[in-house]
């Protein structure tokens, strides 16, 4: 398997525990609430990389690309 389908399926994987960890949340929604959701994100890598068994890999640079223009702060 290549690099990219491993970062696919753990992106995908990623998606699946966010949707979970969303569906037990009882907090408001917050002001920065796209920021938190990017950093939770970043946390749980990790245990998503685990999950799908590609190993220890960091984090695909062209989603922090994709955030930094939702952010409006293109480097």
């Amino acid at each position: 398997m290549n690099n990219e389908n491993k970062d696919v399926i753990t992106l995908i994987e990623l998606l699946k525990m966010a949707a979970e960890r969303r569906r037990r949340s009882t907090d408001q929604i917050s002001e920065d609430e796209p920021f938190s959701e990017d950093l939770s994100l970043l946390e749980m890598w990790p245990e998503a990389c685990r999950r799908t068994g590609v190993g220890s890999r960091a984090f695909p640079l062209g989603v922090i690309d994709l955030w930094k223009q939702s952010f409006g702060r293109v480097h």
